[in-house]
């Protein structure tokens, strides 16, 4: 007779020649994703080489190996994604990791450069279309009120960008790199909302999130120490960067109720650090405190009114100490220098628009407007309300505005759900969600959240990409508290039956 070991030896080597054989025999599926994600390199691939075959006949030998770099890095996140069977979740922090900490970029033949975590999102985007159509042979998204007004946002822009060309006034002149440059507007612009629907529709773990908060709250401490001049480390602390670390390490701070005081301590040295950057240190530029303090704001009311009041009272006392500086000195610079400035270059670019209201000029389209009737004047309107409207028209506008509203409802009901449960998911819940009340805010100044082509370029993705990562985020929390609630709902009923 043979030992009781014997047999369960037999037992798992039969498990691992069925595991081995398995992964050497993929299924008819599996051979459909492959084949999805082969087409897809191969069209990459195809841009890249031509990019490639450019920069060494046109510009330096010297830049090969610049070019070279991203089609290999490309593929090595190809192959592990098709190792990994396309785990989405996945996807999210690997763009995320590349927008924070991998200054990585391929010229593009203009003076703007075409960043990795934007080529990441949409390598990552194809693959997922791509897997719809070839696998589950339809296009879904998880039902969620954003999703209708950022796909009809992301289709009008396409629109917008053939339609400018099309009924562009003939008598405006259009240089050399202005074809190139629109279309990248327009793949940025597009790509933004893509971002945002990867997390929504792959993450299906509270721990994806978690590492996620980790990676921001991580270069929020390494880019604090890069801004002050200590080290010069590799971290984007560009745009609304600010910002989200404040929301981040504040929410959780404040709603976590599982975290040690030291950690809590650590938090909130952390968020005051980037407050004291912003309103201390840079206080002359806007998008450097202004957000950061709205967002603050929205999460101690959040928390209670006593909080709120708290900080309220400390702004107060600061701006008392002083307040020849801040209501003098500092309000009449910012006036000088921005908003006298903003309300020309709106009523220069209104002066475009309102001869383009249905689709607008198309992306980046206002600025050959500008070169041609207002050359001495051709400013950007630094506001990416009257941006959108601009290059879309009333119709993208329109489904922009929903697309921000139907964010904060789902901001709104996620927090409702989650209220009073004191953990990571309701503290990440009011972080992102007052993270898109400061974007909403600072929008009206800057663009922050779509980067212009001619001020902060294609480069500007790396740093924009961060909201629209974690408004995902919050639309994945809005999915996963009520499946949660579902099974809470249907473990009660159970009780109850039994």
């Amino acid at each position: 007779m043979s030992s009781p070991a014997a047999g369960w030896g037999r037992a798992l080597n039969r498990r691992i020649r069925l595991r081995v054989g398995v992964s050497m025999q993929p299924s008819a599926t599996e051979k459909r994703l492959i084949r999805a994600g082969l087409i897809l390199w191969v069209l990459v691939a195809a841009v890249l080489l031509g990019q490639l075959v450019y920069m060494v006949a046109v510009r330096s030998p010297n830049y090969v190996y610049r070019v070279a770099l991203l089609p290999a890095m490309l593929m090595a996140f190809l192959l592990a994604i098709l190792a990994l069977r396309l785990r989405g979740d996945q996807g999210a922090l690997i763009i995320l990791v590349a927008a924070a900490f991998l200054p990585i970029s391929l010229p593009t033949g203009t003076a703007s450069r075409l960043v990795d975590s934007l080529a990441l999102t949409m390598l990552f985007g194809g693959l997922w279309v791509l897997r719809m159509l070839a696998v589950d042979r339809r296009f879904h998204l998880h039902p969620s009120p954003v999703n209708l007004p950022a796909l009809a946002f992301m289709l009008v822009t396409v629109a917008a960008l053939f339609w400018s060309v099309i009924f562009r006034d003939p008598t405006v002149f259009v240089w050399n790199t202005f074809t190139a440059v629109q279309a990248a507007a327009a793949l940025v612009i597009i790509m933004l909302p893509v971002a945002m629907l990867i997390v929504a529709n792959h993450v299906q773990r509270e721990r994806t999130l978690k590492w996620m908060v980790a990676l921001m709250l991580l270069a929020g401490v390494l880019g604090f120490v890069k801004d002050l001049g200590l080290r010069d480390l590799p971290v984007n602390t560009g745009g609304l960067f600010a910002m989200w670390v404040i929301a981040l390490a504040a929410g959780l701070a404040f709603f976590h109720r599982g975290l040690t005081r030291r950690a809590r301590a650590l938090l909130l040295l952390l968020a005051g650090a980037w407050i004291y950057w912003g309103a201390g240190v840079n206080i002359s530029w806007l998008a450097g405190w202004l957000p950061g303090l709205v967002a603050l704001g929205v999460l101690s009311l959040l928390r209670s009114r006593k909080l709120f009041a708290l900080l309220a009272l400390a702004l107060l006392l600061v701006i008392a100490s002083d307040p020849g500086y801040y209501l003098g000195t500092v309000l009449r610079a910012e006036a000088n220098t921005s908003l006298y400035t903003r309300f020309s270059a709106w009523q220069v670019n209104w002066q475009v628009t309102r001869q383009h209201l249905l689709f607008g000029t198309g992306p980046a389209g206002y600025a050959v407007y500008y070169m041609s009737y207002f050359p001495a004047r051709a400013m950007a309107t630094h506001s990416n309300y009257l941006d959108v409207l601009a290059q879309t028209g009333l119709v993208g506008f329109g489904f922009f505005i929903w697309m921000v509203v139907a964010l904060v409802r789902v901001g709104r009901r996620t927090l409702r759900r989650l209220q009073g449960q004191g953990g990571f998911m309701e503290a990440l819940a009011a972080a992102a969600f007052s993270g898109l009340i400061g974007s909403i805010v600072i929008m009206a100044f800057g663009d922050w959240l779509f980067p212009f082509a001619y001020t902060q370029g294609i480069a500007g993705y790396d740093y924009a990409v961060y909201g629209w990562l974690f408004f995902g985020a919050l639309m994945a929390l809005d999915r996963l508290s009520a499946t949660a609630m579902e099974a809470r709902g249907l473990e009660v009923a159970r009780g109850a039956a039994g």
